[in-house]
């Protein structure tokens, strides 16, 4: 890819000392969103806040023109951030606009151009009306232009106090070397898929901290970027057989427990460590391409089993049943035609039917509660085992739009925050997050620099939490914080300490020899 800074990728040849102390304002330059960038957004807040006194019946081209911008912008703006530095491929920031890019760009506009038994299905939800579709677009790019202002001054006042900002101290090179750390955490996430999530799923065990132990398959997904990307750097092509063969039979695990994410995600850090190897945007396209047939082609399935589940086995389907749903799916056995000419992949990327009814309900003084468990949603379940489940507030939603219980959806931050607390609370969601996402990635750019590989669990949370733009704040935001800062810290511990231990361990038994 023309133009793409190769001194911050992790290898010897690229990284050298005098790059690894380059001073913190080269990395601010780096990651800072433009003027160019900010200009245009609050542009573009302008036109829709226009748009909401403009002519009737004038809706569609209003959000055409406006949302084409937007997308383009949102496009613009993280290629350009990958191609100053590859590094930035990790960051909050860069997945942040991708995200929104998906969503709120390109998905806002699915209701405008789809067929109409698409628009019919998205309507399903809510019914909205043109003028509604105005303001929702109009809080998006506010919330957007809040969070890059924030981002663009924190970063200004960061490079102006460099002196004494550093965030090099808390951050040390790791002691593993990347095929070895790599290794581990493929080994450990390995385990966890296939003798705790694999059992589980096709009902062998059942445990009752499940969700907090299935955290740890996370580790596999760095284990394959890793590894592969190793491999391909040293030219050990037989390396690239064993990741490979697992992010398959992770994804096949995905397959029964119908999760998209555990589904695609292997496939994703798969494509990250080849782009990686040789960052070149028709590289970037061809993968980039692919993961979107691969999700198009799996989001109409997944739904479809999902709702057979939830129709007819109160919940998940047993995992000896699920393989025949999908056939029936694909060799259109369908039992109605409810989906019959129904686009679900785009369908599926729209958040305009929940975003519009937030915003409806908050307006007409039925404002939303589901902050309400931000209090307690940092307290491990095995200190309080009778908390509530946190992201029941997806189908308490679903249930107040259509009566549905056994479905969840999510508004998008934006509008979860506007339902919430009006224009108030969704300004300063954007502001909350911008902190979060400008300092996580300036961490997650210094983490991928100095080749800290022992730090890259972190680092991918940062990731995970910024493609989660589209889902609730209190368990997709402030959720993941608590366990940021542990990880940080067991892992800084571990990378000090266990280097030592083993070496210790491997000279008594030498000595013993």
């Amino acid at each position: 890819m023309g133009g793409v800074n190769m001194s911050a990728l992790p290898s010897p040849y690229w990284a050298t000392d005098a790059q690894a102390s380059r001073p913190l304002p080269s990395v601010i330059a780096d990651l800072e969103p433009t003027y160019r960038e900010v200009l245009l957004s609050g542009l573009l807040a302008l036109w829709f806040a226009a748009g909401m006194y403009g002519l009737p019946f004038s809706e569609d081209w209003i959000n055409t023109i406006g949302l084409t911008v937007l997308s383009v912008v949102l496009a613009w703006a993280a290629l350009r951030q990958i191609r100053r530095n590859i590094s930035s491929l990790w960051t909050p920031l860069t997945w942040y606009r991708v995200t929104m890019l998906s969503y709120f760009g390109i998905g806002s506009m699915v209701p405008i151009w789809t067929n109409g038994e698409t628009l019919d299905l998205i309507k399903s939800f809510y019914s909205f009306y043109g003028y509604e579709t105005i303001k929702l677009n109009f809080l998006i790019t506010l919330f957007n232009l809040c969070f890059l202002t924030t981002v663009k001054i924190i970063f200004f006042i960061i490079e102006r106090k460099a002196t004494w900002i550093r965030f090099d101290g808390g951050i040390s090179k790791s002691n593993f070397s990347l095929i070895a750390f790599g290794s581990i955490c493929l080994l450990v996430g390995a385990a966890v898929n296939y003798l705790i999530i694999l059992p589980q799923t096709i009902g062998i065990i059942n445990l009752t901290y499940f969700s907090t132990i299935s955290t740890l398959a996370m580790l596999s997904w760095f284990g394959y970027f890793m590894v592969v990307y190793w491999g391909l750097e040293n030219r050990k092509w037989a390396a690239l057989i064993v990741p490979i063969l697992l992010s398959f039979g992770e994804s096949g695990i995905g397959f029964l427990a119908t999760s998209k994410a555990s589904m695609l995600m292997p496939l994703v850090m798969i494509s990250i460590g080849f782009i990686y190897h040789k960052p070149k945007l028709s590289r970037i396209i061809m993968f980039g391409g692919v993961i979107v047939v691969i999700f198009m082609l799996l989001s109409p399935a997944v739904a479809y089993v999902r709702d057979l589940g939830g129709k007819y086995y109160s919940g998940s389907p047993p995992a000896k049943d699920i393989p025949g749903l999908y056939a029936s799916y694909f060799r259109g056995e369908k039992e109605d035609d409810s989906y019959t000419g129904v686009e679900m992949g785009w369908a599926r990327l729209s958040f305009v039917n929940a975003g519009t009814f937030v915003m409806n309900q908050y307006d007409h003084g039925l404002p939303g509660n589901s902050y309400r468990y931000w209090s307690i949603v940092w307290i491990p379940r095995i200190i309080y085992p009778e908390k509530p489940i946190i992201t029941d507030v997806a189908r308490e939603l679903t249930y107040a739009a259509n009566g549905n219980y056994n479905s969840s959806a999510s508004a998008g931050l934006a509008a979860e925050a506007y339902w919430n607390g009006g224009w108030f609370a969704a300004v300063s969601v954007a502001v909350f997050i911008a902190f979060v996402f400008g300092f996580w990635s300036i961490y997650s750019y210094e983490v991928i620099r100095r080749r800290a590989w022992h730090l890259f669990f972190v680092v991918l949370l940062g990731m995970r939490m910024a493609v989660r733009v589209d889902g609730a704040f209190v368990s997709d935001i402030l959720g993941p914080l608590p366990l940021a800062i542990l990880a940080h810290i067991a892992l800084e511990l571990m990378n000090r300490f266990l280097p030592q231990a083993l070496a210790s361990v491997m000279r008594r038994t030498s000595a013993q020899r």
